[in-house]
């Protein structure tokens, strides 16, 4: 069945569960969950080498407002009562789901600082794959979708050592004893996935390759030596491709860490070498048409990206928001549609909560993709598929909606931080998120936005960014040791005229209140 109807109510800690959509049979739906970062040690003090600090991010929150926040709090790592609470309400409102998809970052940032990082990043795992296995009984062990390691899934961060060869990986061993003690990986899964973090299964009527993409980040360790091939997951990746082009099959990927520029402080995600490699497989002018559409986590926001030179059929990249509200967004998961007959994603549904302090989740209906997007909608076409043509040409349609203080652009930048103050929302041009920003200002930063939506590399991004008159851009080296923070204080820096710089702290970050009044 298709995904259920967008009116959800609230009622206790999730809404109420609809009845589906009884339209064509070729409509299938799946769950989608990513980056919850559950800090098991939420609200206790000592950490982080500061005798009072109970949260990295947040200076003065104390063991006392963590009690009175007991699902988290806006800039720190939730507890595990908010993980509790989102897989509950992704439950109600996901009678006739397909499978579910968990796309990586279980454990809490700065995991490195844990009493036993090894143990606890293990047992943190555990937590949440257990929640999973136990809410969705349905779906364990083959229906769930995860193993797409996040750079904190590691006992420190973005390490993951390398081992091309027979022998199976000792930190990927682990963790799958983990999955498999939960009920949240079949053993037929565990062959490739000891070796390299990835494996294909096939569910739902969807073949889904789930990839490793740590070792590609620039900010991976050990970061030497840099491998042609990590795992000879490459080689895998196109093995698959061309099997399910034989078999005119079409398939989705799903990763953590995305390829191309982050948009937050304009660095790197991947190393060159790899997105090269990478764009030379999925724009494949035989093997891409196959590839239905990919989906990523990581950046905390919901955006999207389109390859610039993929052939004709070639699907979407969407990035998901989050459930942690660490980088300041309210919580997030999302039910994803696609057509079982063509693989086409056809649309996604959001739901999201509102943290207010020890009040239960009040989880409610956001929005879904083709409802507030009329130009998406016309581009589906009458089956109703989404391409990468279609968001190529999306993002074409958001910047003139940009230009002329439309409503589509002020939407995507309200949902781009799920309902909550970003800088997207302060460079809109219409009156609802006015700024004190000048035009010129705004138009370089939504132009480099846009530019960040094309997969590429730096150099590549640098040159759509200058023709919007912005000299902006990190190399690999620097991208591997700024902190986000420091990123966007120079992106910034680079495009703003001196009489704002002092300004925007206080009126283009992502300040900790959610804009519900809007």
């Amino acid at each position: 069945s298709g995904l259920p109807p967008a009116e959800a109510r609230d009622a206790g800690s999730a809404p109420a569960a609809p009845q589906s959509l009884r339209g064509s049979v070729q409509r299938r739906f799946f769950v989608w969950l990513s980056d919850v970062h559950v800090d098991p040690f939420y609200g206790v003090s000592r950490q982080y080498g500061n005798d009072s600090a109970v949260c990295y991010f947040k200076g003065g929150f104390s063991a006392a407002d963590a009690a009175a926040n007991p699902y988290g709090y806006t800039a720190c790592d939730p507890s595990e009562k908010l993980w509790a609470s989102a897989v509950e309400a992704a439950k109600q409102v996901s009678d006739g789901a397909e499978f579910v998809v968990f796309t990586g970052d279980f454990t809490r940032h700065h995991q490195d600082e844990m009493p036993d990082p090894y143990a606890d990043v293990g047992r943190t795992i555990g937590t949440v794959t257990g929640a999973l296995s136990q809410t969705f009984q349905w779906a364990e062990p083959d229906g769930i979708v995860l193993g797409a390691l996040g750079n904190d899934d590691s006992p420190h961060d973005y390490e993951l050592n390398v081992t091309n060869g027979s022998q199976a990986n000792p930190w990927l061993s682990y963790v799958a004893d983990r999955f498999t003690a939960n009920d949240a990986m079949p053993r037929g899964r565990l062959p490739d996935y000891r070796d390299g973090g990835f494996f294909e299964t096939t569910l739902g009527g969807l073949k889904v390759l789930s990839i490793d993409t740590v070792m590609y980040s620039v900010k991976h360790s050990p970061s030497k030596p840099a491998l042609e091939d990590p795992f000879g997951q490459f080689a895998w990746l196109r093995e698959r491709l061309e099997a399910a082009v034989q078999n005119k099959e079409r398939v989705w990927i799903v990763g953590h860490i995305p390829p191309g520029i982050e948009s937050y402080g304009y660095t790197p995600l991947w190393q060159k070498q790899y997105v090269e490699v990478y764009l030379g497989i999925v724009q494949d002018a035989r093997l891409g048409g196959c590839i239905a559409a990919q989906l990523f986590g990581h950046v905390h926001a919901e955006e999207f990206r389109y390859l610039p030179d993929a052939p004709p059929g070639a699907g979407p990249i969407w990035l998901t928001g989050a459930l942690s509200p660490v980088y300041k967004c309210n919580p997030s998961f999302r039910l994803v549609e696609y057509d079982e007959a063509t693989g086409s994603l056809l649309n996604i549904k959001v739901f999201y909560a509102e943290l207010k302090g020890a009040q239960p989740l009040q989880w409610n209906f956001g929005y879904d993709l083709l409802g507030a997007y009329p130009s998406l909608q016309a581009a589906a076409g009458p089956r109703g598929g989404l391409s990468n043509g279609v968001f190529r040409e999306f993002a074409a349609r958001l910047f003139e909606s940009w230009e002329r203080g439309g409503e589509e652009f002020d939407t995507f930048a309200l949902w781009y931080k799920t309902r909550f103050s970003s800088d997207l929302l302060c460079a809109a041009q219409s009156n609802s998120y006015n700024s004190t920003l000048s035009p010129e200002t705004k138009r370089k930063y939504v132009g480099a936005f846009f530019c960040a939506a094309r997969v590429g590399t730096v150099e590549g991004f640098r040159a759509c960014a200058a023709a919007y008159g912005a000299d902006i851009g990190m190399d690999e080296a620097a991208g591997a040791t700024t902190l986000a923070a420091q990123a966007r204080q120079r992106h910034w820096e680079r495009i703003a005229q001196m009489s704002e710089l002092s300004s925007l702290p206080m009126v283009c970050d992502h300040v900790p209140k959610a804009v519900s009044d809007l």
